[in-house]
């Protein structure tokens, strides 16, 4: 992860166990969303007080969550230490006159050590108690960014899904507000409602138009898992002959996955091998049944083992082996094969031949 000061300055300030910090994300550093909902240096802060804020997104990356990134100021600049935030995810009801969360998906509490306060940063700001219709302007100065990182049990999103983002802070002595955005709108506008109670769309006290709320949703690339099924044996194969088998390759990984996956051609080192399909991309759950065809060597009454080598073409240090075992007979004669199938009619006889013909 980048750092990078985009404020006007950054102060260092321990605040209780929360610590106030320089920004941990920046515009550089990615988004698994719409696009990042920046903040609006001069735009409001929605008091939070007794009730939820919230504000959607369209997921962009299928796979976790593992950061939350969103903007706050304080009442009248009036800094005081976050004991806990509470964050949950919804899904999205599109009905009725506009969309808000539907039902909630996944939710944690995060204490004071879970996250990290970055900031400040300046700007002549608003601020706005939406159920009451109260508002005030030039009400505060600085705004920060709250970093949730590295979130144990993240939600998995599906990518093109709608959620909502839903967080509630503390009330009475701790008054919080969460920042406007000043990036392009995105589909509806924010909304505030009490728990269990019903959702009040978020307009700008002045000209009534909507407004988002300042946030970003980040995290890892789901992860494949590579894994080979099977193995290849062959005995008594004619030197210089072909023989056939198969072999299966499969994605374990994580939800949404993809796993682009390659066989080195130098294995399994004896032999001429061709492989169809020698490469390809599997999803996540999927498998591919490979065809092999190897033409023996010509060394006569020889055995010959090796390993096919499967790797992940984006980590070439990820792969697995299938093990191959291929002998090839001795060589006969005519006159021998002839024989010997003389004493598979005749047993009796083997004993005195074999003597002289030394076969065992």
């Amino acid at each position: 992860m980048k750092y990078k000061i985009i404020g006007i300055f950054v102060c260092m300030l321990l605040i209780g166990t929360s610590t106030i910090v320089v920004a941990d994300w920046n515009p550089d550093d990615g988004h698994k969303m719409h696009y990042p909902q920046e903040p609006n240096p001069t735009g409001w802060d929605i008091d939070w007080g007794y009730w939820l804020l919230g504000d959607d997104w369209k997921c962009t990356e299928c796979g976790t969550v593992t950061d939350i990134h969103f903007w706050i100021s304080w009442y009248f600049d009036e800094v005081l230490d976050i004991p806990w935030i509470f964050v949950s995810i919804w899904s999205n009801n599109p009905g009725g006159e506009y969309s808000m969360p539907e039902k909630e998906l996944w939710n944690r509490t995060f204490y004071n050590d879970d996250f990290i306060i970055a900031g400040p940063w300046e700007g002549e700001q608003g601020w706005y108690v939406p159920p009451y219709g109260e508002w005030e302007l030039f009400n505060h100065f600085r705004y920060y960014q709250i970093n949730i990182m590295e979130i144990e049990k993240p939600f998995k999103q599906k990518e093109g899904e709608i959620y909502w983002l839903v967080i509630n802070m503390p009330f009475n002595e701790y008054t919080i507000g969460w920042k406007t955005s000043i990036s392009d709108q995105f589909m509806d506008t924010a909304v505030c409602g009490f728990p269990g109670g019903d959702w009040i769309p978020i307009y700008d006290p002045l000209d009534n138009i909507k407004m988002d709320l300042a946030f970003v949703i980040t995290g890892e690339p789901s992860k494949p898992d590579l894994t080979c099924n099977g193995s290849l044996s062959w005995r008594e194969v004619k030197p210089g002959s072909t023989v056939t088998g198969t072999f299966v390759v499969c994605n374990e990984g994580e939800d949404c996955s993809e796993l682009k996956w390659e066989i080195d051609p130098t294995t399994p080192g004896f032999g001429t091998w061709t492989f169809t399909p020698a490469s390809g991309m599997l999803p996540a759950g999927d498998c591919v049944t490979v065809n092999a065809e190897c033409t023996a060597p010509s060394d006569q009454n020889a055995e010959f083992t090796g390993k096919i080598k499967v790797f992940n073409s984006d980590f070439p240090s990820d792969y697995c082996e299938i093990d191959v075992y291929l002998h090839t007979p001795r060589f006969r004669s005519a006159h021998i094969l002839l024989l010997e199938k003389l004493l598979d009619r005749f047993p009796t006889m083997y004993t005195f031949f074999k003597y002289i013909l030394r076969l065992q």
